[in-house]
């Protein structure tokens, strides 16, 4: 079925006024059965910093080159952009910094919100200056996630898990709407010009949210009207506010990484004291590699029904 053609004049007045509860407050979003997710898959990759000490004051950028290729599937028509990185473990460090480095990564790119997500290995927080003095902080403006602080010359440490989130491969929401974007949401449904409904194909998502919750939403799935044994009539301020509540309380918030702008962050604490510790001065380069084995996977793909 072809996308919803929505005209200006389809906002309703009641639209406007309707007191329909938000996603967040409803007691059942419709989550299906737990569904199998797609493969899981490994790779390992290094980031190496070569960087004076004030660059490294200011934060060093490095983006893993050839993610493409480094974060590979075997499924047909995956969206790296929605990788769903399910635990980093570091294999090596090597670092000839005279102070701590702390390594951090551009974790859930994809979200618009910051995700509420668990490590199960804890967040590190490191010192972080502000105005009004120092601070412990788990992450930057920019949403890099603090995942490591490589110590003075290191040149060990193995197998240390640093990022194992709780349970995000059986999310439901992400088993649910994992394939759900604001640009598809609107797939499966038919407006009409000057009508206050929409017809929306039986298998739809929205309508198991609104069959779950129909006494808050004021209306039962069950008795609308159906057309053809294929679509069902649904007013359309309830459809709409139900569609704005999803994207910006449950999809808005997904955990997902886009997998081809996947970016590390190389940061010490201020440089002056330690400035002149190098052979070649201020313009002299600290060296810092991190190795990490990265496991992911994607939304389990959504099954078409057959008609």
């Amino acid at each position: 079925m072809s996308k919803i053609q929505r005209a200006t004049d389809m906002t309703t007045p009641a639209a406007k006024t309707s007191n329909t509860a938000p996603v967040e407050s409803l007691t059942d979003l419709g989550v299906a059965d737990p569904a199998s997710q797609g493969e899981t898959h490994t790779t390992r990759v290094v980031f190496e910093s070569n960087a004076t000490a004030r660059q490294l004051e200011s934060g060093v950028i490095v983006q893993l080159a050839n993610a493409k290729n480094v974060f590979s599937a075997s499924e047909e028509g995956v969206d790296v952009s929605k990788g769903i990185l399910t635990s980093v473990t570091v294999k090596s460090i090597y670092s000839d910094c005279s102070e701590p480095v702390t390594f951090a990564l551009n974790l859930f790119n994809s979200s618009e919100q910051e995700p509420t997500i668990k490590n199960n290995e804890g967040w590190l927080h490191t010192p972080k200056r502000t105005d009004f003095g120092t601070e412990a902080a788990s992450k930057d403006e920019h949403g890099y996630r603090n995942l490591l602080a490589v110590m003075p010359y290191e040149k060990s440490r193995t197998a240390l898990n640093v990022y194992h989130p709780e349970d995000i491969v059986s999310d439901r929401y992400i088993q649910q709407y994992g394939n759900c974007s604001t640009e598809n949401l609107y797939d499966g449904v038919v407006a009409f010009p000057g009508e206050q409904y929409y017809l929306v194909s039986q298998n739809h998502v929205v309508l198991s949210v609104i069959k779950q919750n129909w006494e808050q939403l004021g209306i039962n799935i069950d008795d609308e009207h159906k057309f053809n044994g294929k679509y069902v009539q649904v007013p359309a301020h309830v459809f709409d506010r139900v569609i704005n509540d999803l994207q910006s309380h449950v999809l808005a918030r997904m955990p997902f990484t886009n997998l081809n702008d996947v970016r590390a962050k190389f940061q010490s604490k201020p440089t002056s004291h330690y400035v002149d510790t190098h052979p070649n001065g201020d313009k002299g380069k600290y060296k810092v590699c991190v190795e990490l084995q990265m496991n992911y996977t994607f939304p389990a793909k959504e099954e078409v029904a057959e008609e």
